[in-house]
């Protein structure tokens, strides 16, 4: 078959067929083609709404593609849900069950009709299904599981007919009600509960300097910033993000009360003493319910062997939590790291100096990063880091060239990229810069390669969140950015004001009113915060509410005008902007 004249595309495949459809049909056929052509329309329902298309309906069997594997479990999940309310009320011997097969692939399309090996395989997945369930393979199971309640179970690699290579598998299983959608606010000094995720759960307490000598603290610090690094990668665990950690810094909760706080099982904490070019590092894995040590270890080498006991200390946690590993997600021990005494001491107070939020922290780091990447040309963290302190400096307005500022990151980012960076830091950056050059294609397939590299990363969600905002797809945008939140509890105020803007774009004003509201709680004068306001208010018919917002936005920005704010905005379809903008225009900003 020759490929001219066909389109090539990256999408999500499902496939479903009616379990013991000869069987129905031989029984009673006009029961069973009115129950199949009720349930049809159920079926289509739920793909339309989950931005898919049915590309094919013939008899039992039924194919559909989707642009993201997200809307396709989601739509899977709903379609078996609706069935099997439906099904109750039929006798037993006449319900309709389907099994459902998912793969992500590319295929090609002759104009209605797909083709492709991810054709193939959703169809032998299928197969694989219990009646009335769903099985998805690897290349789905890592676009989804961190943001579906539902459950999923490794049923192995499996040998499918006519497939080659052998496809790991994965079951769709239902949640029990202590699901992980809540997303909750929390903050150090609070009594909060978050359920527990249904897998793995993580917290990595800032480590104590042991040092008499303050000044070590940078030290301590950057070493809990590259146990994350690497915890972070591991798709089977649930870990809470830095930003929130770093809060208890200087706080000494109980193992109990963090366990409720941040809705996580296990709490990792340690201590590192640095003493000319040895380090000693100790390290405990605790259970939160109640405050047994799961494991514990010391180690005391020499300082260039500090990833190595990075290392280590992941791959005891990983064991101790019994978590199963997607191929190569340890592969960076193999890899270049930071050697050089003087390069880590660099890395290290980049790190430092990275948690401060003026411009002399941004242009410290930058220097630091530089450094490293003098020392340590071969090793990729320092360019990563320093690509993205390139690219702060423009997001919070310090870069007094956007556009030599913008050149750098990206140069940087790329070569991290090509160095084999595992932090996947270098992808945000990317994405970050695509996004602000208005390539929304780009910026989404780095941000994608980023969530790749680092399931639990908070900011890896929250850019993707923002992105699919300005692409007009914000119900993926909204369990994005909700879903980073949970993954850190104690979030700055983007996060939320991410998600109000997702809210925003998705039409549910009320929600969207009620998030800005949270974020001007934490930042009386964010701007986004106000706009959204005033928009939403608009929307609503509100017209005091709007004008006092629209009154605020002219309080922190006088010079503010429509014009000026639509330059800055990336969204992809004009027509979406003309509508935030409309909203603005009748809220009284002008």
């Amino acid at each position: 078959m020759t490929q001219e004249g066909f389109k090539h595309k990256l999408a999500a495949i499902l496939s479903a067929d009616v379990v013991g459809y000869s069987r129905l049909m031989s029984e009673d056929e006009v029961a069973t083609i009115r129950t199949l052509s009720s349930y049809r329309d159920k079926i289509r329902t739920a793909v339309r709404e989950n931005a898919g298309r049915v590309v094919d309906f013939i008899g039992d069997n039924m194919l559909a593609e989707f642009s993201s594997a997200l809307h396709a479990v989601d739509c899977a999940v709903k379609i078996q849900n609706t069935l099997g309310h439906l099904n109750t009320k039929l006798s037993e011997n006449r319900q309709m069950h389907l099994r459902i097969g998912i793969d992500l692939g590319e295929i090609l399309i002759d104009k209605d009709v797909i083709y492709g090996d991810g054709v193939n395989i959703a169809s032998r997945l299928e197969g694989l299904a219990e009646p009335g369930g769903i099985c998805i393979s690897e290349f789905v199971y890592t676009q989804v599981h961190s943001k579906l309640d539902v459950g999923f179970v490794d049923i192995g690699t499996k040998k499918l007919k006519n497939i080659p290579t052998r496809v790991r598998v994965y079951k769709v299983v239902e949640q029990e009600d202590d699901t992980t959608t809540m997303m909750t606010e929390a903050s150090p000094d609070q009594e909060r509960s978050l359920p527990l995720p249904k897998k793995p759960s993580l917290a990595v307490l800032p480590f104590v300097n042991l040092s008499a000598d303050t000044k070590q603290d940078y030290f301590a610090d950057g070493l809990t910033m590259d146990i994350m690094t690497a915890l972070v990668r591991i798709p089977g665990l649930f870990l809470i993000s830095e930003i929130s950690m770093f809060s208890y810094k200087s706080q000494a909760p109980s193992i109990r009360d963090l366990g409720h706080q941040l809705g996580v099982s296990h709490v990792l904490d340690g201590g590192v003493r640095k003493e000319g070019d040895r380090v000693r590092i100790t390290a405990r894995l605790l259970e939160t319910a109640n405050g047994r040590q799961v494991w514990a270890d010391r180690y005391d080498r020499k300082i260039d062997d500090i990833f190595a006991i990075q290392d280590e200390i992941t791959e005891r946690i990983v064991e101790a939590l019994d978590i199963k590993l997607v191929t190569g997600v340890m592969a960076h021990k193999i890899r270049k790291v930071i050697r050089d005494p003087d390069a880590l001491e660099c890395y290290y107070r980049g790190w430092e100096a990275l948690f401060g939020s003026t411009k002399d922290d941004i242009v410290e780091a930058q220097h630091m990063f530089e450094e490293t990447m003098r020392l340590e040309p071969e090793s990729s963290f320092g360019y990563a880091l320093a690509a993205w302190t390139h690219w702060w400096s423009v997001d919070q307005g310090f870069s007094e060239d956007i556009d030599l500022s913008l050149a750098w990151s990206l140069e940087l980012a790329e070569k991290a990229a090509d160095l084999e960076d595992f932090t996947g830091l270098s992808h945000l950056v990317m994405a970050q810069i695509h996004l602000y050059k208005r390539e929304h294609d780009k910026a989404l397939e780095a941000v994608q390669k980023a969530v790749l590299a680092r399931p639990s990363c908070d900011l890896s969600y929250v850019a993707k969140a923002n992105i699919l905002t300005y692409l007009d797809r914000p119900t993926e945008a909204i369990a994005l950015a909700k879903y980073a939140i949970r993954l850190a509890p104690v979030y700055p105020p983007f996060f939320q004001k991410t998600l109000a803007s997702a809210l925003h774009g998705d039409g549910r004003y009320e929600e969207a009113i009620e998030s800005a509201n949270k974020v001007i709680k934490t930042d009386k004068d964010n701007l986004d915060a106000f706009l959204i306001l005033a928009g939403a208010n608009a929307a609503l018919d509100r017209q005091n509410e709007a004008s006092k917002a629209a009154s605020e936005v002219l309080r922190i920005k006088p010079d503010f005008t429509l014009k000026n704010y639509a330059e800055t905005q990336r969204y992809k379809d004009p027509k979406k902007l003309e509508q935030v903008t409309s909203m603005l225009q009748m809220a009284g900003l002008s």
